[in-house]
């Protein structure tokens, strides 16, 4: 990317007309989601070994691929519609006596709208910019990771969450209708079940596992993406 905004450079001298952000944009941008980690601990009903588990989540860091369609509304504001997907493996650790740790593969996808503000103009080729917005994530679990689960006594299913978004990058236009951008997103959601209930609970000598979810999950993603403009469509 370097390479190409500065051999770019020697045609911006030579060029006669000034160049601006066109009206529609379309971005396909990559990148890499970070890990996270959550702690929860969770009431276990029915039993005489223990009243309390820790059961351990974390989401692994995974690559990421998406695209962005884009409407400069005036030189200031814009807004956008975004879907990405990411490949995040799934780990539970401590979820049931028999269930010490239980890695998954897991797919995440994203759905968004957003609004970015730009400080300067459309006429200037570096842009910074923030932006927030709003939409919903799928959290799908491959079907081989379910059987496996279902096989070691934990029956799970895909979920769906509200989210937020919110972050900032820039834009560089390298000539007349193609830039590229880096941005860095915090996507915020709440933790999903996966349809595990929020406590765990002996029958007999079945023990049922739980995972009580509190918090929030903030799911960092760092950005690379090119990006084509037009004025019509």
């Amino acid at each position: 990317m370097v390479i190409v905004i500065a051999s770019s450079l020697a045609g911006f001298a030579q060029t006669s007309y000034p160049l601006e952000y066109r009206e529609y944009e379309v971005s396909l941008f990559a990148g890499n989601s970070f890990s996270s980690k959550f702690q929860l601990p969770t009431p276990v009903h029915g039993s005489d070994q223990e009243v309390s588990r820790t059961v351990g989540l974390q989401y692994a860091a995974g690559p990421q691929l998406g695209v962005r369609v884009t409407q400069n509304v005036n030189d200031f504001w814009s807004v956008n519609l975004e879907y990405s997907f990411a490949n995040q493996d799934l780990r539970f650790t401590n979820i049931s006596p028999s269930i010490q740790n239980l890695s998954l593969t897991q797919y995440i996808h994203h759905f968004s709208y957003n609004v970015s503000f730009m400080p300067l103009p459309r006429t200037k080729r570096f842009r910074p910019y923030a932006d927030v917005g709003f939409g919903t994530a799928l959290f799908y679990i491959s079907k081989p990771s379910k059987e496996e689960a279902l096989d070691l006594g934990l029956p799970l299913r895909d979920s769906w969450k509200f989210l937020g978004n919110v972050g900032g990058g820039f834009k560089y236009l390298i000539q007349d209708q193609f830039a590229v951008t880096v941005d860095l997103k915090d996507r915020v959601s709440l933790v999903p079940s996966y349809g595990i209930p929020v406590s765990a609970t002996v029958v007999g000598s079945q023990y049922q596992p739980g995972m009580s979810l509190h918090g929030l999950m903030h799911n960092w993603q760092l950005n690379f993406g090119v990006t084509f403009q037009w004025d019509e469509w």
